[in-house]
């Protein structure tokens, strides 16, 4: 039935009616049920407040002289009071002494409580059990300044809940009259108003299609009443009109007999048309076989363009998430330098059995440990990731397996077990160690996490040939794959949380107690950098498998070289010129210069580099990229070549390598370093710039 039908206009005006008025009563009376909730909620708690302080100190030199029988009275006398349900005392070890024998519901929720959450003052707050709700009035207990242990008294709010539901119902109750209303008013307008003109328009029907004389029967004296005997009118009119326009046609039988030599002839004639008619309905029925066709193909495109849009808006988000991420942890390099760089030096002249040795070692741990979350934002803004070394993938799993790290996950999840399945001639990538290894790491405690009552975690690899797109949370391309999967029997992944399970800080996790909330983030960055895809395959209360696709390459694995000692790095007084504009970048890496031998000599922007450099000269520069105001490490780069062609420079920065750092390695500067610096890192790439040739 269309909307322009009276029928309708009629029931959506009375409902829109009906509404507003409902919504008018549910405005006046929420505010009102709601304070008086809040009113009732308040006088509890004053109530339990005021009993217990009334019997407080009673109830404490009880407790204090060991008076057990006394207590329990002290105790009854509280639970006479309407409406408490049970009052239960605590030790100061937190484990219950004395209660007014409460149910086993009851026992289960409070058999002892976290002491470390008490704070001094009472609490009063609302719980449920499975079948009862509580006001909970919670206090520690002292005497003479002593503390001897904590009270509980559950007041009972069954009843008050029930008023609660009273006034639900009396929603419900008054929805229900409302919508016996609207039907009465409906069946009362169908039949005075709409069955009438039903009616009439049918006989209106009949006549349209040659009935005259059609009469309505409608004995209401209103307006429609009226209509309809204006109808029979003229009805009976055209009845009139009719007799005598047959009285006109049978006079002319006699022409029409000449015509019938006539109608033979386009009898023929419509025989042909038949003909034609098929014919071209079967083109018709091909043409409309294309059409389908082609709806079909637009349905498709247009499936697959809304698709690409979802995966859009999911990469525009996630980009964007990375770029607030990679300023605040380009900020955190910087103020960690400090905390990073200047142990080393302090450790240099200390023995181990110094006093200061092993707080100032910390003090340099939890700097690297902080580095390494810098790292994971970098990794999220997809500006800390060189994909550039060729990897085997097993191996990077089987060094995570006998890592510290998993032994800790295995030894805190020890109802978990864990299986590894890796193809032998696993083809190799090109990536990052590090961050694979975070990548593993980050998905194997998220499977452990997510199977609280145990369960089992599988990690395998294997070879695949995509031979066409595959059509997954990403569409995954055609080519050659390494594939690392996770999979575990955990309570799985809802389709809502799979939209957002990468970005940063998106956790059903309690924050800061399982992690930074970042874990998620650094796998997806870090697909991203490898140009891989990653699927998504889960089920609620059936488990979750995550499938990695690493592009794989045919170079084979180059042997790392060993570790060089710190008196290998040991320089010989050469000059190196420090750019940067934070003083403490300045400071922290003059330190490691002269601690390496070196004579270090620092400027706060590019400008006062170059000025330096027209009258003297530098073995090494030691560049930062960022610096603001004024010239960054390019620009600086660009004229200082012009007055010494072929000088050597180190590329400093917190964020990762980018296009000008590129541009500026084209034009002769030597490695890139990031921030903040260590004392082998440093050294290690100035020995090794100092004997680099220039390229000719």
């Amino acid at each position: 039935m269309k909307f322009s039908s009276l029928r309708i206009k009629i029931s959506v005006a009375i409902m829109l009616t009906v509404f507003f008025i409902s919504l008018s009563i549910a405005t006046v009376l929420y505010p009102f049920e709601k304070e008086r909730r809040h009113t009732r909620l308040e006088n509890i708690h004053v109530l339990l407040n005021t009993v217990f302080n009334q019997k407080k100190e009673q109830i404490a030199n009880e407790i204090y002289a060991g008076q057990k029988e006394a207590l329990m009275l002290s105790l009854t006398e509280l639970k006479e009071i309407k409406k408490v349900s049970h009052v239960l005392i605590y030790d100061t070890k937190g484990q219950i002494t004395a209660s007014t024998a409460p149910g086993a519901d009851i026992l289960k929720m409070f058999a002892t409580i976290d002491l470390k959450s008490i704070d001094s003052a009472p609490e009063f707050t609302k719980i449920q059990t499975m079948e009862n709700h509580y006001a909970n009035f919670f206090s520690p207990i002292e005497v003479i300044g002593v503390h001897v242990g904590y009270i509980r008294v559950l007041y009972n709010l069954n009843a008050f809940e029930r008023e609660s539901r009273m006034v639900v119902l009396f929603f419900g109750i008054l929805f229900i009259v409302l919508f016996i209303i609207i039907v009465f008013l409906n069946m009362f307008l169908s039949r005075s108003v709409i069955l009438p003109t039903s009616r009439l328009r049918n006989a209106m029907g009949q006549l349209q299609k040659g009935e005259p004389g059609v009469q309505v029967s409608i004995s209401s004296r209103d307006e429609i009443g009226q209509m309809a005997s204006a109808f029979n009118e003229m009805s009976t009119m055209l009845y009139q009109q009719k007799a005598d326009l047959t009285d006109a046609i049978t006079a002319k039988d006699a022409y029409a007999l000449k015509l019938r030599k006539s109608n033979t002839a386009l009898e023929l004639l419509n025989k042909n048309l038949e003909t034609r008619v098929k014919e071209r309905t079967a083109e018709l029925s091909k043409s409309n076989r294309q059409l389908q066709a082609e709806i079909d193909e637009r349905q498709r495109a247009y499936r697959e363009k809304r698709e690409l849009e979802k995966r859009l808006d999911r990469s525009k988000k996630m980009e964007t998430l990375g770029l607030l991420a990679g300023g605040v942890a380009h900020d955190l390099n910087n103020v960690l330098s400090g905390i990073v760089s200047y142990p080393d030096l302090l450790l240099l002249d200390l023995s181990p059995d110094h006093p200061m040795y092993n707080p100032i070692l910390t003090i340099k741990d939890s700097g690297q440990k902080a580095a390494a979350i810098v790292q994971d934002l970098l990794t999220l803004a997809r500006r800390g990731v060189i994909c550039n070394e060729i990897i085997d993938l097993n191996t990077i799993i089987s060094e995570y397996c006998t890592s510290p790290e998993h032994q800790r996950l295995m030894i805190f999840h020890s109802n978990i077990t864990m299986e590894t399945l890796l193809q032998e001639d696993l083809l190799n990538i090109k990536g990052s160690p590090l961050h694979l290894k975070k990548t593993i790491m980050n998905l194997i405690s998220n499977a452990a996490e997510a199977q609280p009552e145990g369960g089992n975690i599988s990690v395998s690899t294997y070879n695949r040939y995509v031979d066409k797109p595959i059509q997954g949370y990403q569409e995954i391309k055609q080519g050659n794959y390494a594939i690392l999967e996770v999979k575990d029997t955990g309570m799985g992944i809802s389709e809502d949380d799979q939209e957002r399970i990468f970005e940063p800080f998106y956790t059903k996790k309690t924050m800061g107690r399982s992690g930074t909330g970042l874990g998620m983030a650094v796998v997806w960055g870090t697909i991203q950098d490898h140009l891989g895809y990653i699927n998504i395959k889960s089920e609620l209360n059936q488990g979750t498998c995550f499938e990695l696709f690493f592009p794989v390459t045919k170079k084979d694995l180059i042997q790392k070289a060993e570790k060089q000692s710190l008196a290998s790095h040991i320089g010989h007084h050469e000059t190196i010129l420090i750019i940067d504009d934070l003083r403490e970048q300045t400071e922290i890496a003059t330190g490691i210069l002269k601690k390496l031998r070196y004579t270090p000599v620092a400027v706060s922007s590019g400008e006062a580099a170059v000025t330096y450099l027209k009258s003297h000269y530098a073995d090494l520069l030691i560049l930062d990229m960022i610096m603001d105001p004024g010239m960054d490490g390019l620009d600086t780069y660009k004229k200082i070549i012009k007055m010494h062609p072929g000088q050597k420079a180190l590329i400093a920065s917190g964020y990762a390598e980018n296009d000008r750092v590129k541009n500026l390695q084209e034009l002769g500067a030597g490695a890139y370093i990031k921030k903040p610096y260590t004392i082998e890192r440093l050294g290690q790439a100035i020995k090794e710039e100092l004997l680099r040739q220039p390229v000719s």
